[in-house]
């Protein structure tokens, strides 16, 4: 059997290394080479795929076993690898372990990630710069960066020879630092390596943040390399020789005694995940008494320039080639990118926006015992849906404004022919199926996906027109065909959707979004089964309906020539109005309000908070009002209270017909407290449902105020 050897990250540009098949014995050391990689193929031998246990290892290929180390090697599990290999015929290499495989190469590796502030005062600030708590109060949230480029750079240090390190020296320089640029986020546990738990950090701590504060000093380029201040303490607490042997093994310490230059090695684009891994030829450093450390800096790109959002140097923060380098910043964008449906040979739906298509109330079919979707009935045609078909989430939440389509094409699609693919709309009825026979309309907005290109040493951005395309076939003129933008075809940048749609262009209601793929010449594919029609060709891949996160049951096979969701677009703000100021169930509507009255008065509101879809001829199951809130203010930065709140339910049910709803009556007593006249204010904020995908749409959110006096008399 002859396996394709594919290497993951490979480039035009770059060099494969030679490599071999390795017998892994039970000790985990190299026994004896099996077979070498020749153009790119792999044989294994009939005597290999008869073993039922067993592990084998890819590598580098050398003449001399012994020169290897099993860690350098790329496992693999006879009984887990060959029923795979049978099927697929080639082994794909990550670019972690392919990459360092080169004589005199180095390689490093690591990830970039967003990590979100905590929502913090002053004084948690010290608290926390302080060292007082060992775990944050509340956890970290930590994205992976995409579109991004890291650059790698070396740093050479030479210490004075001999190495006799004046630890006094070192302290000092490393304090001034630490005061200059304060550690705001401590870890939460000790550094790796020798020495204690350095237990809190040093009052000094304070004082820093207070002059960095003042001074306006912050960088949020990236997060605060805290482990300096530990490592401060544990040089203050180790023995001489001990505390020695600790700056030798801390790269970031270096540089407080030893003489340093830097220089570019290179950039690497992130992958989709927020990791990097670069590999450079590179001869032994020679010189006495000089070591070599990394760092690195990372730049996205950002509405069209590049944006550096994280620097190493900066951070202080080196670290040996061996090291797996976590790079933390607070600014950057993420992706938020899924990773991909279980399954392959499949088209689906994959994200909204930011929500994922499982989220869409668009899979209340379920699934037969085959895995077969029950929810979609023809290819434009779907069940009768439920009251809250075509809503999104646990608050039956309806589409608005502007939806980005992020679909998921399975790489084994290219080899089949699919090249086009399109998305339709039309309006659906309350069985399902498009209002009045409707025909569905392509959606033919324009699409440019933007991709990495290595121009001139480094790497830079370019845009791609999709479509949309024209294509003749069998007669009939398609509209709205876009190129599918596979990932071996370039390198594209990660989070980009695949269409767009302006739902203020439609009227308020239900609608089926259809997707179906074309061949480069405009013939429809159908997954196999399917009966063609006209010029449909059948090919075998399955269109797939997102039910749940992941795992067993968590996808659905649609058995029709295209994939069809169902949508419940509104785009109309919630209502919200004050109408009227009430004194003991006399209510006012003028313009200025001067209550009077005995302490026992009582004072309500008059007021009305809704959405209108309550009142459609087929509302919703709930009001597309996600809450409301009254509450009241006393004067210049006096006190306040919450008159009445609630959740999805109109106020009042009746919505602009009859009277209004009111609050609870409070007595002015109540309100005053211990004055016998003051201003107030009352505000009324209703807050609506409605998503985009990414967000909530504050714009059909509702903020009302009004403004009056109390008197006791």
């Amino acid at each position: 059997m002859k396996l394709d050897i594919r290497l993951e990250g490979l480039q035009p540009k770059d060099e494969k290394p030679k490599m071999a098949l390795y017998l892994v014995d039970a000790s985990g050391g190299i026994k004896s080479k099996l077979s070498t990689v020749e153009a790119d193929k792999l044989e294994v031998s009939p005597d290999l795929q008869k073993r039922e246990r067993g592990v084998v290892a890819l590598g580098p290929d050398v003449e001399d076993v012994k020169q290897l180390k099993s860690e350098a090697l790329l496992q693999l599990r006879l009984a887990d690898n060959l029923p795979k290999w049978e099927k697929s015929k080639f082994i794909e290499i990550p670019a972690q372990w392919w990459r360092r495989w080169f004589p005199f190469y180095t390689c490093v590796s690591g990830r970039v990630r967003k990590c979100f502030p905590f929502l913090f005062d002053v004084a948690e600030l010290e608290t926390r710069a302080l060292g007082r708590f060992h775990f944050p109060p509340f956890p970290r949230i930590c994205l992976p960066i995409c579109n991004g480029v890291v650059e790698v750079w070396e740093r050479t240090c030479c210490c004075r020879p001999p190495i006799i390190v004046d630890l006094p020296s070192i302290i000092g320089r490393l304090k001034d630092l630490i005061m200059r640029e304060p550690i705001k986020f401590p870890p939460p546990i000790p550094p790796h390596g020798p020495g204690p738990d350095p237990g809190p950090l040093d009052p000094m701590a304070r004082v820093s943040v207070d002059r960095a504060l003042a001074l306006g000093t912050d960088n949020l380029n990236f997060i605060p390399n805290a482990q300096l201040q530990l490592h401060l303490r544990s040089l203050q607490s180790l023995p001489a020789e001990e505390a020695l042997r600790y700056f030798h093994d801390t790269p970031s310490l270096w540089p407080f005694w030893c003489f340093c230059t830097s220089y570019k090695v290179g950039e690497v684009v992130l992958n989709p995940d927020g990791t990097f891994n670069f590999c450079f030829f590179q001869f032994p450093e020679v010189r006495l008494f000089c070591r070599r450390s990394y760092f690195y800096k990372a730049k996205q790109w950002q509405s069209g320039q590049w944006v550096y959002i994280y620097d190493g140097a900066a951070a202080h923060q080196y670290f040996n080639a061996s090291d797996f380098a976590t790079l933390s910043t607070f600014r950057g964008l993420t992706c938020g990118q899924l990773p991909p449906p279980d399954g392959t040979d499949f088209a689906t739906l994959q994200t909204i926006g930011g929500t994922p298509a499982y989220d869409l109330t668009s899979h209340y079919g379920g699934e037969n015992l085959a895995g077969v979707d029950l929810t979609q009935t023809g290819s434009y045609n779907l069940l009768p849906p439920p009251a809250n078909g075509g809503l999104v989430g646990t608050n039956d939440a309806p589409w608005a404004k502007t939806l980005s389509f992020m679909l998921y094409f399975h790489p084994d699609l290219e080899a089949m022919g699919a090249y086009f693919y399109r998305l339709s709309v039309v309006a659906a009825d309350n069985n399902g199926n498009p209002a009045g026979g409707a025909t569905p309309q392509a959606i033919t907005n324009p699409v440019s996906w933007q991709k990495f290109v290595f121009l001139g040493g480094q790497w830079e951005v370019e845009a791609q027109g999709l479509g949309p395309n024209t294509k003749v076939s069998g007669g009939n003129t398609l509209t709205g065909l876009f190129q599918i933008p596979y990932n071996a075809d370039a390198f594209w940048l990660g989070g980009q959707y695949h269409q767009f749609l302006d739902t203020t262009l439609y009227a308020n209601g239900r609608y089926l979004l259809i997707l179906e793929i074309y061949d480069v010449n405009g013939n429809r594919l159908v997954p196999q089964g399917v009966p063609p029609i006209g010029t449909d060709v059948a090919k075998p891949f399955n269109f797939l309906r997102l039910i749940s996160a992941g795992g067993p049951g968590s996808t659905a096979r649609v058995a029709f020539a295209a994939l069809t969701h169902l949508f419940w677009f509104d785009n109309r703000p919630c209502y919200g109005a004050i109408e009227d100021l009430d004194e003991n169930g006399v209510a006012s509507n003028a313009e200025c309000q001067f209550l009077k009255g005995p302490a026992d008065s009582q004072f309500q509101v008059g007021y009305r908070a809704f959405h209108t879809a309550m009142g459609d001829p087929t509302p919703p199951p709930r009001s597309f009002m996600q809450a409301y809130s009254l509450t009241w203010h006393k004067g210049l930065n006096g006190p306040s209270g919450t008159l009445e709140s609630g959740g999805d339910t109109n106020r009042p049910s009746t919505m602009f017909i009859g009277g209004n709803a009111k609050t609870p009556a409070q007595a002015f007593s109540a309100l005053l407290g211990n004055d016998t006249a003051c201003s107030f204010a009352v505000n009324l904020d209703v807050t609506c449902k409605h998503t985009n995908g990414s967000g909530h749409i504050y714009d059909y959110d509702v903020h009302k105020v009004a403004a009056f006096a109390l008197e006791i008399v």
